[in-house]
């Protein structure tokens, strides 16, 4: 009884997972890489974290795209010492990059370099978009939600650094 309760059900299951999912529109071109970049979220901390209200959640925020950045062409000549670049992605209620900030204090030519190619980078991911559900309970006992989108931001520490002559960056979050 089961398995034909499962082999009917299967096919319906099936059917109504295909979906079509919807076409991004072109990127722009991506600017020329020499070797690799590599990033990393980092932990927000109490401080930083979303607070969230009682009776509400939260979903999405997540990299819809997000190709690191290119080793700045005119320092690889140089042959530095690894370098850490730490940003704050800010993303509006839509999941889009509106804006990077420098978290690093100061800094040469060099972090200059860094950082423009970080932001360059950065502007042009995209998230889901966070989406906030309130839950509402009505005089009757009846539990109604509402959702609304909300913008966020995300720390990122981005190392550069050269490997046999050959441009490495990692990102960490």
């Amino acid at each position: 009884m089961t398995r034909r309760l499962l082999a009917g059900l299967l096919p319906l299951l099936l059917t109504a997972c295909a979906h079509e999912p919807p076409t991004a529109p072109p990127k722009p071109a991506d600017p020329p890489r020499d070797g690799k970049v590599s990033y990393e979220i980092m932990p927000a901390g109490k401080a930083g974290e979303y607070q969230m209200q009682d009776g509400q959640t939260s979903f999405g925020a997540q990299p819809v795209t997000n190709d690191p950045p290119a080793y700045p062409a005119s320092l690889i000549a140089e042959n530095r010492a690894a370098t850490v670049v730490h940003a704050k992605v800010i993303v509006d209620g839509d999941g889009k990059v509106t804006d990077v900030r420098d978290l690093d204090a100061g800094g040469d030519a060099s972090h200059a370099a860094y950082f423009a190619a970080t932001r360059e980078a950065a502007l042009r991911w995209t998230y889901t978009p966070m989406t906030l559900v309130q839950e509402h309970e009505g005089k009757n006992g009846v539990i109604s939600e509402t959702r609304s989108t909300a913008p966020f931001s995300l720390d990122y520490a981005f190392r550069f650094e050269l490997k046999d002559g050959k441009p490495v960056v990692t990102t960490s979050r």
